[in-house]
C-alpha cells in the first residue's frame, strides 16, 4: 500500500514547527515541507517558477498542512489585528482547491482572526510557546488525515475518467446482466459471470498496444449486447472458465491520466521524473478507488474485481 503524502506549508519564521509536525506525522506518512532542499523531495526547485512548483506539488501530494501563525499586523475595520502570512493563505486556498476541504487541515495560533471564508475547512488550534497544544493539533490533523478515505470523487482526471468508464461500460454490463440472470453464448446460458478490470501498473504512451500484449495472456472472445436506451451494443472481451463467464475488460480511457499529466508537466511527463511517477501512481489508484465507490453505490460491488499487472 502506497504511503500517503502530506505537504507542510509554514511561514520562514516558523519552519520549527513545521519540522515538528513532520517528526509527528511521519510514522504514518511521507512528510515533505515547502523549504525542504533535497532535490527529489524539494517543493521549489533551483531556477524554476516558484507558482508552477505550487501548481504540481498539488497534484503531488493527498494532504495539506498549513500552520497559521502570528506573523503579519494588518488593519481590519479600523483595528489592528495579527494573521498569516499572505503566502500560507494562498497556499491553503490553493490546495483546498485542488484537493478539497477534506484532505486540507489549517493548524492555528488561538490568537488569530481567521478569515470567515475558511470557517468550513479542519481547523485545529494551538497556543503560541506551548508544545504540548501543538503536538495535540498536529495529532489531531494526522487522525483527521488517517480517516480520510479514497473514494472520494473529484475533479481529478482519474476521478473524472472513471466516472464515465463506469457509466458507459461498467453500469449498463452489470444491469444487463442482472436483468437477464446472465448472458447466452453459442447457445449456452451462463448464470454465473464475473467483471474483471484489468489496470497497468504503469500507462505507456500507447496504452492500446500495452492493453493488445496484455490480452495475450488471455483466452478471450469478444461479446455484443444489446442494452435499453444505449445508442449502439456494448462489446467487451470475455472468457468461460468452469463454467463461470469472465469479462475482461483493458479500459483504455486511463489514457486521458497520461494526456492530462503530459498537459499540467510537460516537462516532467518527457523525462518521467520521479513526480511524474508519483503522480501517476496516486491517479492509477484514484480511478480504482473512484470506481469501487461507484460500484458500492449502485450494489455492484460484489459482480466486479481489479487486477494490477
Amino acid at each position: 500500500m502506497r504511503r500517503k503524502r502530506i505537504f507542510i506549508g509554514s511561514s520562514s519564521e516558523e519552519a520549527g514547527l513545521a519540522e515538528t509536525a513532520k517528526t509527528i506525522l511521519e510514522k504514518d506518512f511521507d512528510v515533505v515541507i515547502w523549504n525542504d532542499n533535497v532535490w527529489d523531495t524539494a517543493v521549489f526547485k533551483i531556477n524554476q517558477n516558484f507558482l508552477n512548483d505550487l501548481l504540481k506539488a498539488s497534484l503531488r501530494f493527498d494532504f495539506g498542512l498549513l500552520l497559521g501563525t502570528k506573523d503579519d499586523k494588518v488593519t481590519y475595520r479600523g483595528n489592528e489585528v495579527l494573521q498569516p502570512r499572505d503566502n500560507v493563505l494562498f497556499e491553503l486556498g490553493l490546495f483546498m482547491g485542488r484537493l478539497g476541504l477534506n484532505k486540507c487541515a489549517f493548524v492555528v495560533d488561538k490568537e488569530l482572526k481567521i478569515l470567515s471564508d475558511i470557517t468550513g475547512i479542519s481547523l485545529a488550534r494551538f497556543s503560541e510557546g506551548d508544545n504540548d497544544s501543538f503536538v495535540a493539533a498536529i495529532e489531531q490533523v494526522g487522525e483527521f488525515f488517517r480517516h480520510q478515505v479514497d473514494g472520494d470523487i473529484n475533479f481529478f482526471p482519474s476521478s473524472t475518467l472513471a466516472s464515465v468508464y463506469f457509466e458507459n461500460l461498467i453500469k449498463p454490463t452489470c444491469r444487463y446482466l442482472i436483468e437477464n440472470n446472465g448472458l447466452e453464448v453459442d447457445g449456452v446460458k451462463y448464470t454465473q459471470y464475473s467483471i474483471k478490470v484489468i489496470i497497468p501498473k504503469k500507462i505507456h504512451n500507447d496504452l492500446n498496444l500495452q492493453y493488445e500484449r496484455l490480452k495475450r495472456n488471455y483466452n478471450t472472445k469478444e461479446l455484443t449486447f444489446n442494452y435499453a436506451g444505449r445508442p449502439r451494443n456494448i462489446s467487451i472481451e470475455a472468457e468461460i472458465k468452469d463454467n463461470i463467464l469472465y469479462f475482461i475488460d483493458f479500459p483504455t480511457i486511463l489514457s486521458g491520466i497520461n494526456y492530462a499529466i503530459s498537459n499540467l508537466l510537460p516537462s516532467d511527463f518527457n523525462i518521467m521524473s520521479a513526480d511524474y511517477e508519483a503522480i501517476l501512481s496516486r491517479e492509477i489508484e484514484r480511478f480504482i478507488s473512484t470506481l469501487k465507490h461507484l460500484s458500492v453505490r449502485e450494489g455492484f460491488d460484489e459482480l466486479i474485481s481489479y487486477q494490477r499487472v
